[in-house]
């Protein structure tokens, strides 16, 4: 049983007939933080884990695909912009609206370059940006 405490009551003097039982709160608190526990661990040891067997036969059987080492196709149409003027271009947008490809470096600078390949200093964030967007609101 939970053991109690006999408070006496403030308007009797002392008789036994006007006191209150005021019980104690730690069996509560024992069951509410126990009880939680012991029904998880029944319900997850309940549930084995069986994993799936490994299908290394289908890995085996087919061919491997070659990739080639590089594609010559892939600058093809493509011109060069700002060799030796940008120092460690990291980062590039393009703002279709005016024309002009925005270059994060890292040396703080944010380029701009028109299509004449004309490279110039726009912005120094002072410190290597993380990366270059343009915006919708231009």
């Amino acid at each position: 049983m939970a053991e109690s405490t006999r408070i006496p009551s403030p308007s009797s003097s002392g008789g036994t007939s006007g006191e209150r039982t005021k019980k104690s709160w730690w069996p509560f608190a024992f069951l509410a933080s126990v009880l939680p526990v012991v029904v998880g661990v029944l319900v997850y040891q309940l549930d084995s884990f069986d994993p799936a067997p490994y299908p290394a036969h289908e890995l085996t059987q087919k061919k491997p695909l070659i990739v080639p080492k590089s594609n010559p196709r892939m600058l093809k149409g493509a011109g060069i912009i700002g060799v030796g003027k940008l120092l460690g271009p990291e980062d590039i947008a393009y703002d279709p609206k005016s024309g002009v490809i925005y270059t994060g470096c890292e040396d703080g600078w944010i380029n701009d370059s028109a299509a004449d390949s004309i490279v110039a200093d726009w912005i120094n964030t002072g410190g290597r940006p993380l990366g270059v967007v343009c915006g919708h609101h231009s």
